[in-house]
């Protein structure tokens, strides 16, 4: 039960970092014609918000006890994929949103399919 609370805290910071502090930075530079600051993705912290979203969906994951490894790598594609998608949306980086929401599609199909293998075997 511990690891699983750790697991939700770390997850949660993630998540949590990435929506109060989005990995988008002003840089030195401004369009003339349209008066727009330039922005670009801050990599490191981008990287560590990443990070602790998977780490902690890792944590949650091998604590809880799934019955096959098609439901764990299921539930992990679905939890990381969500705070994938949560961290893209917030910095505005529509490919990291799009990763995030393939991702757990992708998981949640897995997922269904470690169900569907348990019912039978």
């Amino acid at each position: 039960m511990s690891k699983k609370l750790a697991g939700l805290m770390v997850y949660l910071l993630g998540t949590g970092l990435g929506i109060a502090k989005p990995p988008i930075e002003r840089l030195a530079c401004m369009e003339v014609p349209s008066g727009d600051v330039c922005t670009g993705v801050n990599t490191p912290l981008l990287i560590l918000e990443l990070g602790l979203v998977m780490m902690g969906a890792l944590l949650m994951g091998l604590s809880h006890g799934f019955k096959n490894h098609h439901e764990l790598n299921g539930w992990l594609g679905v939890s990381s994929g969500l705070g994938v998608a949560i961290i893209g949306s917030y910095a505005g980086i529509m490919e990291l949103f799009l990763l995030g929401v393939t991702l757990a599609t992708l998981g949640l199909l897995v997922y269904k399919v470690g169900r569907a293998e348990n019912a039978h075997g």
